[in-house]
């Protein structure tokens, strides 16, 4: 039986700039662990999260099961103060959509240092 837990899997360039990155928007780092000379890190909004990421060096992975790092999931997060969070993306530098009405909730994208666009919306 699956468990109301789910782990997922970004493939980077560099973990540690990427862990910086989630981190300087609010994640948490949950866990870090050397893997057979590799550096993975797993992310999440707090520990009690459902819901993380595991960061993982994409050149390891291509090395070790080819094609599997081929494309990043199309992920859309929820914010409670939309408003907020863009303006501290931005102050971060963070490369950033702008920020749009559709119907009651506002949009914005995001990408992260590898060129990963992920989708924020939330509401008033």
């Amino acid at each position: 039986m699956f468990k109301n837990e789910l782990k997922i899997m970004l493939y980077v360039d560099d973990v540690e700039k990427n862990a910086a990155f989630w981190k300087a928007v609010g994640f948490e780092e949950l866990d870090r662990q050397e893997m057979d000379g590799t550096l993975v890190v797993e992310i999440g909004i707090g520990k009690n999260a459902q819901t993380s990421f595991v960061l993982y060096d994409r050149a390891f992975i291509e090395q070790h099961s080819p094609g599997t790092a081929a494309s990043s999931p199309s992920l859309m997060f929820y914010s409670e103060d939309i408003f907020d969070l863009y303006k501290k993306m931005e102050t971060q530098e963070v490369t950033m959509g702008e920020l749009v009405q559709l119907g009651e909730e506002y949009v914005f994208n995001f990408a992260d240092p590898d060129g990963n666009y992920f989708a924020v919306t939330g509401i008033e």
